[in-house]
């Protein structure tokens, strides 16, 4: 039975990555009726900033942490658990400030964790995380290019560091899927859902 990570960032609870990562849900739904799906909403429910005492909490004993830390590491095992199920994961990733939304930044601060899903070896850092793909619905206010490693925006500093943080993790296989255009009038913004939407179709095409 496959499992499916769904993962919202946006603050707004009417954004269009919201409404795409519902396309996606009902699509893979259909392709996978017995299957799983894991949601988060972290853009609603975002986690705890990491600070001293939570940087700390990473580092020690579990038998010497407080409630609080305890509490907060409890929450990170169990995210990174379900990283580690899922079969697939799409995240609804809306670009603000050419990267990503705070609360899933903070939520890459709890779930890259050395020994639970990145290590270091003699040969350099390894991921812990077995590849699985993952799909970045990443809705744009400009034009900010498609995502492609070969053909890069000089603005989009989303997509690469998603590409190396997840790579560094050990998942490889990560796709943007963008929306560009939000905030560029009614028919930049009708085209670029429309381009989101079709991608979107294009991966249970087979």
């Amino acid at each position: 039975m496959s499992t499916l990570l769904v993962l919202d960032t946006s603050p707004r609870q009417d954004a269009v990555s919201r409404h795409l990562t519902q396309k996606f849900v009902s699509d893979w739904t259909i392709a996978n009726p017995n299957g799983t799906v894991l949601h988060h909403d972290i853009g609603a429910n975002p986690p705890a900033h990491l600070d001293d005492e939570l940087i700390d909490a990473l580092r020690r004993n579990p038998e010497a942490l407080n409630q609080h830390q305890t509490d907060v590491i409890k929450a990170s095992d169990a995210v990174i658990a379900d990283l580690a199920q899922a079969d697939m994961i799409v995240i609804g990733a809306p670009m603000h400030n050419f990267t990503m939304t705070g609360a899933f930044r903070t939520w890459i601060d709890h779930v890259a964790r050395p020994g639970k899903t990145f290590g270091y070896s003699a040969s350099g850092p390894e991921g812990l995380l077995n590849d699985k793909p993952v799909y970045v619905l990443s809705t744009r206010g400009g034009q900010y290019g498609d995502g492609d490693p070969e053909n890069p925006h000089s603005a989009d500093f989303q997509s690469d560091y998603l590409r190396h943080i997840f790579g560094f993790m050990g998942i490889q296989s990560l796709n943007i899927i963008a929306a560009n255009g939000m905030d560029m009038g009614e028919e930049p913004r009708a085209a670029g859902i429309e381009h989101a939407k079709q991608a979107i179709n294009a991966v249970f095409a087979a």
